[in-house]
């Protein structure tokens, strides 16, 4: 049996270091002034999160090419894998499942393809991945690996913050109003995000400012996490670095981290979470869980 590692992109895996795993991801594509491209082997990032901003309305996302995917299925089948492990997304927030599927009917007497929903999004998704690949190189077979995975789903910890208040507003996920958009300003409020299973991102408040939204963050953790666990970090930021550096020294003040690896997000979550946001994941090590 030779397995072959597959998740999407939304993951927040960098291409690099996929490719250097031997992991595949899957890109789903975002519309970009009439053009729909792939996210991360065609969107040019630093040009897309610098005009993200001032994109109005904002750019739609869809899910990938079934033929797409289905060239990913042939060229494992070529290499001479006998199955592939997809790990995906939960279908709360999209349908990505669903071409997957399509494409996989054409090969499926060729290849044998194991379907397991991770039940997060983002960042949160990722560790799933990041477990998967290092049991099979441990030797382990699906079924344990997935029994591994089981155990993790509740054990993660996702938490963001934005710069401003604009990207919910031009999505429509907060109604615009003259007094929202007022107090926004004038408080210099941060929209938190918090990543829930089988829900995916949702509003966790917000801060008066960046040190307000860190101690937030910071007692949130403290409160979902285990203090006698230790924990691998994943910070994903879009072009905020410096806050990203700020969460991780604060992290590692109330917890212990083997870990950390520094991620940009992706164009199609940073299209729906706005420019500047930072997210934080914390999962237990394979030691710990």
């Amino acid at each position: 049996m030779k397995i072959k590692i597959m998740t999407d992109s939304t993951s927040q895996i960098p291409a690099e270091y996929a490719e250097e795993k031997n992991i595949v991801l899957i890109e789903p594509t975002i519309d970009i002034e009439g053009d729909y491209k792939k996210e991360l082997s065609e969107v040019d990032y630093k040009q897309f999160v610098s005009q993200m901003k001032h994109m109005n309305p904002v750019p739609k996302t869809s899910v990938a090419n079934p033929q797409d995917i289905l060239d990913i299925f042939n060229k494992a089948i070529e290499e001479g894998y006998t199955d592939i492990l997809y790990l995906y997304v939960t279908p709360e927030l999209t349908n990505q499942i669903a071409p997957v599927k399509l494409a996989y009917k054409k090969v499926k007497d060729k290849i044998k393809d194991q379907f397991y929903s991770t039940g997060h999004a983002a960042t949160s998704q990722a560790p799933f991945t990041l477990y998967a690949q290092e049991l099979l190189e441990k030797g382990e077979s699906i079924t344990s690996i997935t029994k591994t995975l089981d155990k993790l789903k509740t054990k993660i910890f996702t938490m963001g913050v934005s710069t401003t208040f604009d990207i919910l507003f031009r999505t429509g996920k907060i109604k615009k109003t003259t007094k929202m958009s007022i107090i926004s300003t004038l408080m210099r409020l941060k929209p938190l995000y918090l990543s829930t299973l089988d829900k995916g991102f949702g509003s966790a408040g917000a801060g008066t400012g960046f040190g307000s939204a860190v101690k937030k963050i910071i007692a949130k953790a403290e409160e979902d996490t285990d203090a006698n666990i230790e924990y691998n970090l994943i910070v994903s930021h879009v072009q905020n670095e410096k806050l990203g550096k700020k969460l991780e020294n604060k992290i590692k003040q109330i917890r212990k981290i083997k870990d950390t690896k520094f991620w940009e997000i992706s164009p199609c979550v940073a299209n729906s979470l706005g420019y500047g946001t930072v997210m934080i994941t914390l999962y237990p090590t394979l030691d710990s869980l």
